[in-house]
Parts: C-alpha cells; sequence; structure tokens
C-alpha cells in the first residue's frame, strides 16, 4: 500500500510538472505575439502578461492581485463611448460563460487619458480533463487604422456636403429657372406645345432635389434610424409598391461609423434600383446580425434579371466598392421573373 502511494505521488508530480510546461512553453508563445496577451485563473485573477499587454494597458498590474481582476487596463469603454465594468468586459465573459468571444472592439483607456482601441480574443483554457482551467486574451491594437478610418470618414462626408451644395446652389438653381421660362412662354404664346419638355425638367428637378437630400443624409445617426429613414423615403416615393423592414433580434443599436456609413448607402442603392427598374410591388429590407457578422438584405418581387447577361452600371459598381472598402461581401441574385436580392455581410468588427 505504501508503494501504491508513492507511485501516485510521483505520477501526481510528473502531471504537475508536465503541465507547467506547458504553461510555460504557452507563456512563451504570448511573450512572441506582436499584440497584447494575458491569461486569468478561472476566478478572474490575473495570471501572465507580456510586454505588449503592459504597452497597451499603460502599466504593469500585480499578479493574482484581486484588485486587477479580468483586465489590466486602467479603463474600459464600449465603441460608442459607455464605460465597461472590468466585471463585464470579453475576458470575464469568456470565464463566467465558458465561451469564446473573438475580434471583439474595445476602447482601452490608460492612466494618463489616452485612449486606444483593441480587438480582443477572449478564449477559454482547459486542463487535459477538460475542465475550465482559466482563459487568454490577446489584444490587437487597431487604433491607427480606426483613425485612418474616421480621417477617410471626414473626408468622404466633406465631399457629400460639397457636392449636396454645387448641385444645389448650380445646377438646381439653373434647372428651376429653365423650367419656369418654358411654363412662362408656354402661357405667353397659344398653341405652342412644351408639355413633355417641362414635364421632363420637372422631372429632372424631382430627381435632383431627392439626390441632394440623399447627400444630406445624416450619416453619423444610427443606422437603425437612417434604414427606417430610408424605406419611408422609398414608400413615399413609390406608393404603389409595399415596403417592409424586418430587424432581427440582438441586431446591435450602434456599428462603427464607417460600417454604418457604406451599408446606409448600400441599402439606399439597392432601394433606389428596386423602386426605379424592378417594377416590383413589394420591397423588403432585413437586417439580422449574430456574433460574428452583421447581414444586411434588400428584395423584391419584380421583373429580375440574369446576372451574367446584365450590364453592370454606376450603381452597381458603387455598392461594390463600398463593400470591399469595409472588408464586405456583397452579392446579386436574381432571375427573370422571380425578383431581385442584394444580400451584404461583414464581420462585426470591420
Amino acid at each position: 500500500m505504501r508503494e501504491q502511494g508513492l507511485e501516485e505521488i510521483g505520477q501526481g508530480r510528473q502531471a504537475e510538472s508536465a503541465l507547467q510546461k506547458g504553461e510555460l512553453e504557452f507563456r512563451r508563445l504570448l511573450e512572441k505575439l506582436p499584440a497584447g496577451a494575458y491569461t486569468c485563473d478561472p476566478e478572474g485573477l490575473i495570471t501572465y502578461f507580456n510586454r505588449h499587454a503592459v504597452q497597451l494597458w499603460g502599466r504593469a498590474p500585480k499578479l493574482n492581485d484581486p484588485v486587477d481582476r479580468f483586465c489590466g487596463s486602467f479603463k474600459l469603454f464600449s465603441p460608442d463611448g459607455s464605460p465597461i465594468a472590468h466585471d463585464q468586459c470579453w475576458m470575464a465573459l469568456a470565464l463566467e460563460t465558458d465561451k469564446q468571444y473573438n475580434r471583439l472592439e474595445i476602447i482601452i483607456e490608460r492612466p494618463d487619458g489616452q485612449r486606444l482601441t483593441a480587438l480582443a480574443h477572449a478564449n477559454p483554457i482547459y486542463d487535459e480533463s477538460g475542465n475550465l482551467h482559466g482563459a487568454v486574451n490577446v489584444l490587437v491594437d487597431i487604433s491607427e487604422r480606426k483613425r485612418a478610418e474616421e480621417a477617410l470618414y471626414d473626408i468622404r462626408q466633406a465631399e457629400r456636403s460639397r457636392i449636396a451644395r454645387d448641385l444645389h446652389d448650380v445646377v438646381l438653381q439653373d434647372l428651376s429657372a429653365t423650367l419656369q421660362s418654358l411654363q412662362a412662354a408656354q402661357v405667353e404664346s397659344e398653341g405652342v406645345e412644351l408639355d413633355q419638355e417641362i414635364e421632363t425638367l420637372r422631372k429632372a428637378v424631382r430627381d435632383l432635389r431627392n439626390a441632394v437630400y440623399d447627400l444630406r443624409v445624416e450619416d453619423r445617426r444610427s443606422l437603425l434610424r437612417a434604414v427606417e429613414s430610408l424605406v419611408e423615403l422609398s414608400s413615399q416615393r413609390a406608393p404603389e409598391c409595399e415596403m417592409s423592414l424586418i430587424v432581427s433580434d440582438g441586431f446591435p443599436s450602434e456599428l462603427p461609423e464607417m460600417v454604418t456609413l457604406e451599408l446606409i448607402c448600400i441599402v439606399q442603392e439597392a432601394l433606389s434600383n428596386a423602386r426605379r427598374h424592378s417594377g416590383a410591388r413589394n420591397i423588403e429590407v432585413r437586417l439580422e446580425a449574430d456574433e460574428d457578422e452583421i447581414r444586411a438584405r434588400v428584395s423584391d418581387d419584380g421583373r429580375g434579371f440574369e446576372p451574367g447577361g446584365a450590364r453592370r452600371g454606376v450603381g452597381l459598381i458603387s455598392m461594390e466598392e463600398r463593400a470591399a472598402l469595409i472588408g464586405a461581401i456583397l452579392e446579386i441574385r436574381s432571375e427573370c421573373g422571380k425578383g431581385t436580392q442584394v444580400r451584404f455581410r461583414v464581420r462585426r468588427t470591420s
């Protein structure tokens, strides 16, 4: 019995030694990562962090200290600016739910007040028996990318405003003046048939006003409110067509600005194409999301077309370029006599 007990103790020490060796190798691997990385035990106490994590946090927390449970950052915020308690961060959720949370944005505030945006990759760690051993979180700093996106957004917004202003102040005013002159000439000159020319100009003025309105849509508002406005506006422009908006449970109220901007423009273009060219009686916009991606679909029951044989117009090219700009996937599905679907999907962190 004594020999058996000694053997079991020896096996236990060997297993413990193997586990320690495995943890050491794991930490060496994390140290080589060009990103912040740290580990926590099942209670959320920090057991390890690499030098990139210190650079990201702006501080070095104490190991196994209850003061720094779940994360070594000074403060945390969600992408919309609302504060996040440390016990609600991705690491804490990974330990609490035993689930993976990957490529999810979080804003880290350093003690000096500087804020950085990172993509969190929080994943549970299990021992050889399958029991929860802790969790690892890898933080990829994307602050430079976010600043570039914001700069690009500001440039695009300034250009949209300039185009809208030029269209309104120059082109629209000239068209309106020409329309008034034609109407006056028709009144003064009996027998002169200008009805067709006047109606053509009226349509041009109407379309141009709509284009100016579209350019001036406030893109910084929430995606849901913007899409609701687009569906309502399309319904007003095509009262003979039934418009509907379906939003699935769990669709986020806020998205990164670049995703919001490009998705609004894609939905707008898809609605415009369906309204003008499909002859549809019903158009549906559907917004869906899960923990990995955002999806949008604009469907109509119109005449459809053969995608391979259709000429690629400016609208389609524009939608594809907008999708590519944020790393999204755009699909056009259509069949003659069976309507058209514009499908869009993008990772939640793009």
